[in-house]
Formats: structure tokens, sequence, C-alpha cells
């Protein structure tokens, strides 16, 4: 996330890197500090962006996983044909396969994420979702390799401010695992991918995170 937010910092800081001057880098620095990127990370970046000419480029893959999965792929990058071509040896070596654009992405619809603890009371984060511009709520019992939980779902415009008056409530905000995705409209489970290709995708999405332009990784599975 300090990456992905680093480099969106020091990309629009190019031309301007004062904030008060510049309305799309005083955005992103908002967003930065809404997913609680530690001040730091942002003034170290204001500072590269100024002394860099490196033009970043925001892209989105597509590929197939192993039985009928899908995965988006988010990278930003300076320089598209290195992370393109990195990208798609991780989906092969993993043994996925490249998609055509748009044919994965219709199962996935882009909106904001903002993950809240199970430690904190239902009804109150429901009710300051709700006041704060929330779409919708889902509670998670958690399971294996998942933590209990809310999904506070929202708009792209208004993710930033749900996500601001969530902490501003007190709500405890997993900022790591917060932010605008591209969620599964339908979730593939165990009656449709069997134990074998589970572990293969698992393979995969690790091995693709690994290319160090990739930003994140959205499964169907």
């Amino acid at each position: 996330m300090y990456g992905k937010f680093g480099k969106l910092i020091a990309n629009e800081a190019r031309n301007d890197p004062d904030p008060a001057s510049n309305p799309r880098l005083k955005d992103v620095v908002a967003q930065a500090k809404a997913a609680q990127v530690p001040a730091e990370v942002i003034e170290r970046n204001l500072k590269k962006g100024s002394e860099s000419k490196a033009d970043y480029s925001g892209m989105v893959y597509e590929a197939y996983g192993i039985g009928g999965t899908g995965f988006i792929i988010e990278a930003l990058t300076d320089n598209v044909n290195r992370t393109a071509a990195e990208v798609r040896t991780a989906v092969t070596k993993g043994g996925g396969k490249m998609a055509d654009s748009g044919s994965v992405l219709f199962n996935f619809s882009r909106t904001g994420l903002v993950v809240v603890s199970g430690d904190e009371d239902e009804d109150v984060v429901f009710d300051a979702a709700i006041e704060a511009g929330a779409q919708d709520v889902q509670k998670e019992e958690g399971d294996e390799g998942r933590e209990e939980g809310y999904r506070v779902l929202t708009s792209l415009e208004d993710y930033a401010a749900v996500q601001s008056s969530l902490v501003a409530a007190g709500l405890k905000v997993n900022a790591e695992v917060s932010g605008l995705v591209y969620m599964p409209l339908a979730v593939k489970g165990e009656d449709e991918v069997t134990d074998e290709d589970y572990d293969a995708n698992e393979a995969l999405f690790e091995r693709i995170l690994e290319v160090d332009d990739v930003d994140a990784v959205y499964k169907n599975y």
C-alpha cells in the first residue's frame, strides 16, 4: 500500500510538489492520509517526485487461473512494456493464461471498501457506516486465514469521506486491506474449485504479487 501511494504521490509531484497549488496531488495526499500512510512516506515521495521525471501509468491486466478462475491485476509503472512482460511471465509460469481486455473484468465490480475490526460493536459499525454515506455493510464471521470483521462498501467518490468518518468515530479500520477494489460479483466456492486447483491458484496469486510493479491482485474464488 505504501509503495502504491508513494508512486502516485511522486507522479503527481513531478510538475508541482506543493499540494496547496496542485489539486490532483492534494487529492492523492488526502487519500494516503485516510489510508494511514505515514507522514515520512508522503514527504519522501513528494521530494522524490519533484526531483524525478519518471512518468507512472496505471495498468489493469486480466488473467485466467486454474479451473476457470479469474484474476484482475493492478499495477503502477514507469515502464509499461517491462511490467506487461513480467506480469505475463508470472501468470504463464504459474499455470494461468493472460485474458483479453474485458473477458474477466465483467465478473468484478469497482467499489470502495473499508474493513473494520470485528472487535467493534455491530450496531455501532452499522450506524456509523450508514450515517457516513456507505452503500452497504457486510459482517464476516471469519474462517481459516480470515479474521472476523465488517466490510463497509461505498461508491468510488465517497470512499475517502466514509473511511475518514469511521476513523473519526473511533472505529478500528484496517487500512492495509481497505481501498478502491475490484470485488467479484460471484465467488466460486468449494463445489466449483477443487482443493488441488485452490492450492495452484494461491501459488499463482503469490507469484503475481511478487512482480515489483504490481500493487494489487483480485480473485473470484
